[in-house]
């Protein structure tokens, strides 16, 4: 018979009391504070988060704890949190990691607190003075920023923005919202936040509400890992865009996507072109680049399409229009002969900022920020108007949505 020999009381209580000390060495300061700053090493800031939130459990004090903390609620975007932490931060130490003051402005920034933001932003000026003109030019765009961030807020609403919901968004991301079939079907993109392939989902309006959307190509399909950016107005061209292969359409055949192509020159001309919309005649193709010439960053350009289906050499939209910075994602409502646009400059109150531009004498003027509570000091884009012109819809990864980016509804306000 098999004998078995068993550990004494006092082995058994030996080995207990080096499990106990293994587990609590697991969680002292420093083990947590390890664990933290991996997770944000990483980028990983919501696990950073719940690590720097359990080291401040055991040291409310911890300068370093605290700062990357309050990065990481930035990066979060949640402004409010960050700037609690990221003020403590200065209060404690004020000369603490490099950026400490134009952290903390960014935070009152995001947070709509405009005149807070503005004179720590001053402050950092102060501090860097000339040693880096290229930075302090930096700041003072985003003082202007804010700036226009109060001349905006004290004008009278002219819409009330809707979150999508459930149907629509997730705790992921969702962007590029895409009207077609009598604005009873929405499509749109969809990836895993932060980075994942994205996927062309759809949605259909169902008695007023939008169901839940489902993936509108196989997973297997060659579209997949593409950002759709339109659809044309006839239905049977679909227009994507993916990083390593720029802007591409698909024709339809027998209810299928097919005959994937680069788009052609002047369209696309190794350079970066980001989004394209045809307006609703089939006639003008508005797109974004960064192909030289331009006025720094993307600018807008436009080309005609010829009887013979080429298009005409493509022609930038001009300084009333384009600026220093981005100019992406135009749409054109051709009845109104308005031009909507997505911008970081102009009067933006930071982040990208929506704007419209009408057409008169053959030249777009008059452009205007759309307004607060439309456009945030984050980023606001691919704006898309309904049939009726009664409300449109665009993406945003302002705080309070669903996910890192959602799609909200604009119901425009009677005057």
């Amino acid at each position: 018979m098999k004998q078995y020999r068993f550990c004494s009381p006092k082995a058994i209580y030996s080995l207990l009391l080096l499990l106990v000390i293994v587990c609590s060495s697991m969680n002292t300061p420093d083990a947590t504070m390890r664990r933290a700053d991996k997770a944000y090493a990483k980028a990983d800031f919501a696990e950073a988060a719940e690590w720097y939130q359990k080291a401040l459990e055991k040291d409310p004090n911890n300068v370093q704890a605290l700062y990357r903390l309050g990065i990481s609620w930035l990066e979060l975007r949640d402004p409010r949190k960050a700037k609690l932490c990221l003020q403590k931060v200065y209060e404690l130490d004020p000369k603490f990691g490099q950026k400490v003051i134009v952290n903390l402005a960014e935070a009152l920034h995001q947070n709509y607190e405009f005149e807070e933001a503005k004179k720590y932003y001053q402050q950092e000026i102060y501090s860097t003075g000339r040693a880096d003109w290229n930075y302090v030019e930096v700041i003072r765009k985003r003082i202007d920023e804010c700036n226009a961030g109060q001349a905006l807020m004290v004008q009278p609403s002219v819409a009330q923005v809707v979150n999508l919901g459930a149907a629509v968004n997730s705790k992921e991301v969702e962007y590029v919202p895409v009207l077609t079939a009598n604005d009873s079907v929405l499509l749109f993109t969809a990836h895993d936040a932060p980075e994942g392939p994205e996927q062309i989902r759809i949605s259909r309006k169902v008695k007023g509400e939008w169901q839940p959307s489902k993936e509108y190509l196989p997973a297997h399909d060659t579209k997949r890992g593409h950002a759709i950016v339109t659809i044309s107005p006839n239905g049977n061209q679909l227009y994507t865009y993916a990083a390593a292969e720029g802007l591409r359409s698909f024709d339809q055949t027998k209810g299928a996507w097919v005959n994937p192509k680069p788009l052609p020159i002047p369209l696309s001309q190794l350079a970066n072109e980001t989004s394209v919309h045809i307006t609703e005649d089939g006639t003008f193709a508005f797109f974004a680049s960064d192909r030289p010439g331009g006025f720094g960053g993307l600018d807008l350009y436009v080309s005609q399409r010829f009887p013979d289906g080429t298009w005409s050499a493509a022609i930038n939209l001009g300084a009333a229009i384009n600026t220093a910075y981005d100019e992406d994602a135009a749409f054109v409502d051709s009845k109104t002969k308005t031009l909507y646009f997505s911008s970081r400059g102009h009067n933006s109150m930071g982040g990208f900022d929506i704007f419209k531009a009408t057409m008169r004498d053959g030249t777009w003027q008059n452009v205007q920020n759309v307004g607060f509570p439309i456009n945030s000091p984050h980023d606001d884009l691919y704006f898309t108007l309904d049939r009726n012109r009664t409300s449109a819809f665009f993406s945003s990864d302002r705080p309070g949505g669903m996910g890192s980016q959602d799609i909200y509804q604009i119901v425009l306000l009677k005057k």
